[in-house]
């Protein structure tokens, strides 16, 4: 017998109009080949339910998507990129040459993090799984488009494949890209496919 299936398509945010930072504000906004990636990698798709960042480099493709497909738009907290704290706005190559081994500490030992005058890995954690069970209740058996960030999209596939915070690291998730998983009616879950992006070049 077959089991329902809640569909759960994870979309990083297109590629940002500041290069080189390590983690955006809040307010940062796509470039416009940001915005022309997310539109490819959007066209065909089809989602009963969309659920954004706040951030506004998701919010806004969110909101334009949701109009275009007319379907469900939610704006969730939850799954808003982790408070990195003064590291917010920096550029990596100055966090590399100042603060080099707590950054290192994020790649190799996550638990542990804590994010300078920001946000630990334990309560960006906590918060990013309470969201996802929030989808699974309220859109169960839907399918459902979660327009995020790359550090929210490899924790929930740590999640989804019970694999550790660490091993997710190794995720490759580039901007536009979908990750698609299955959520099944006795809690398991499916990966279908992983990062998939699409070519601009000819478009």
């Amino acid at each position: 017998m077959n089991q329902a299936v809640t569909r759960i398509s994870l979309l990083r945010h297109g590629k940002l109009a500041t290069d080189g930072l390590f983690c955006a504000h809040a307010d940062e906004p796509l470039s416009k080949q940001g915005v022309k990636s997310l539109i490819v990698a959007t066209e065909k798709g089809n989602w009963d339910v969309i659920v954004s960042s706040p951030h506004l480099r998701c919010k806004a493709f969110a909101e334009q998507l949701a109009e275009q497909k007319s379907c469900e738009l939610h704006i969730e907290d939850s799954f808003k990129e982790m408070d990195f704290g003064r590291w917010t706005g920096v550029a990596m190559s100055t966090l590399w040459d100042n603060e080099a081994e707590q950054l290192q500490q994020l790649w190799q030992s996550p638990d542990d993090f804590m994010a300078p005058n920001g946000e630990s890995m334990a309560d960006f954690v906590a918060r990013i799984h309470e969201g996802l069970q929030h989808i699974q209740q309220r859109y169960q058996h839907q399918s459902v488009l979660l327009i995020t960030h790359a550090g929210v999209i490899r924790t929930i596939l740590a999640k989804a494949l019970g694999v550790s915070l660490l091993s997710a690291q190794k995720f490759a998730i580039d901007y536009a890209s979908l990750t698609c998983l299955h959520h099944y009616s006795d809690g398991e879950y499916a990966l279908q496919s992983l990062q998939q992006v699409k070519d601009l070049e000819d478009v």
